[in-house]
């Protein structure tokens, strides 16, 4: 779990702001390592993916203390910029902190490093005439500089897994999981309920449903697995009318995080008359204290075999028996209701993200843009699922 402040420590040497490469310089992934509040998302892997992703260069600012030493970083990518603007979405020419990226901000030891590093950031995207966007779930990051304002973004939603001591306890959560009474009289069980008694309910249900209808959970091995999902993929994101990312995009995590277990697509299968189908696979992120329920794919016909929610359990379980303290489900839009129930079923709780701009952002009452969405999503929606890879490549080259 994020802390809500900054990590602040006295400082007593001098330091300054310079442009470090991530990928060659050892000091970029070992701070990110021992920071509490740093996120896969500011790994190397993952700046590396996005690079590749539209062969853009990411610009990674450190503080670095006179033992060059860092004690702040700051990843960044400038965008293009859409000519039309989407309701509250930032879609001009922008500075991002990262774009194409739930959530990625500052990471500092001190309060003077965090300040010194994001009056620099206000500079340089100043000076390239664009706007500054931080994403970030630090609540108070204005109070380091002036030249930002905040703006509340999504709901994410994030559940506390039992402490390592206890992830025995989950291989009898599985084993009772189809005995929903036997399971109801474990301590250890009631221990890992998740959320209410409603909830676990339902969580139980889903899965014990999946289970009776044949299907499987297993792990990617190739990039033909990946290549596979990716077609799921687009499928679910045409459904919930979102643009899908390039499938290069995934091959550049898989080549990047995949081969130090950083990354994992779970691949839930159901053995047809002549071959296995694949079903639905979701890819998960792993880093620091945290798994990320990163990417995932369905087709819609299949959504009542509850694949997802089978591939949750093995997640789930996976995470808690390697050690992890914390499951990030992810944002969710707020005209997504079914996605945010989803989450909370598996014991998700809502926390705040935050959006900062330097200058601010200027948003208008009303403009529109609800009707000129709603109208998008059912074209979106009757699109076949190549168009909307090659139009959601083109969105996200300028976003």
């Amino acid at each position: 779990m994020l802390s809500a402040e900054p990590v602040i420590a006295p400082v007593e040497k001098a330091f300054r702001i310079t442009e470090v490469d991530f990928r060659h310089d050892r000091r970029w992934d070992e701070f990110i390592s021992s920071h509490p509040d740093a996120l896969i998302y500011h790994h190397s892997g993952w700046l590396s993916a996005l690079e590749r992703e539209y062969g853009q260069r990411c610009v990674t600012l450190a503080s670095e203390d006179g033992d060059g030493h860092l004690c702040a970083v700051l990843p960044l990518l400038f965008t293009k910029g859409l000519p039309l603007k989407f309701g509250q979405f930032a879609t001009g020419r922008r500075l991002s902190s990262l774009p194409r990226t739930p959530v990625a901000g500052p990471l500092a030891n001190n309060l003077k490093a965090l300040t010194a590093i994001m009056e620099y950031a206000i500079d340089l995207a100043r000076a390239r005439g664009v706007q500054l966007e931080i994403k970030t779930r630090l609540p108070h990051l204005a109070g380091a500089t002036d030249s930002i304002s905040g703006v509340p973004w999504r709901a994410t939603y994030e559940a506390e897994l039992p402490p390592v001591r206890e992830g025995a306890i989950w291989q009898e959560f599985w084993e009772n999981l189809r005995l929903p009474r036997t399971c109801a009289s474990c301590e250890g069980c009631r221990r890992l309920r998740f959320g209410n008694a409603k909830r676990q309910h339902r969580v139980n249900w889903a899965v014990n449903k999946a289970i009776k209808l044949g299907l499987e959970v297993r792990e990617a091995e190739s990039e033909r697995d990946l290549f596979r999902w990716y077609q799921l993929y687009l499928l679910s994101m045409r459904h919930n009318a979102v643009p899908p990312r390039p499938y290069r995009f995934f091959q550049s995590l898989w080549s990047s995080l995949q081969p130090c277990r950083k990354m994992s697509l779970l691949l839930a299968r159901r053995q047809g008359f002549r071959e296995t189908e694949l079903i639905a696979g979701s890819i998960l992120l792993r880093f620091g204290q945290t798994v990320f329920y990163a990417f995932t794919g369905c087709a819609p016909k299949n959504f009542g075999l509850h694949a997802n929610d089978i591939i949750q359990i093995n997640a789930i379980r996976a995470a808690c028996r390697d050690g992890f303290r914390w499951y990030d489900f992810g944002e969710v839009a707020e005209e997504h209701e079914a996605l945010a129930q989803f989450k909370t079923k598996w014991g998700g709780e809502p926390g705040a993200l935050y959006r900062y701009y330097s200058p601010a952002r200027v948003v208008a009452e009303s403009d529109g843009t609800g009707r000129l969405a709603s109208s998008a999503r059912r074209i979106w929606r009757s699109l076949p699922p190549k168009a909307t890879a090659v139009l959601g490549d083109w969105i996200y080259s300028r976003m």
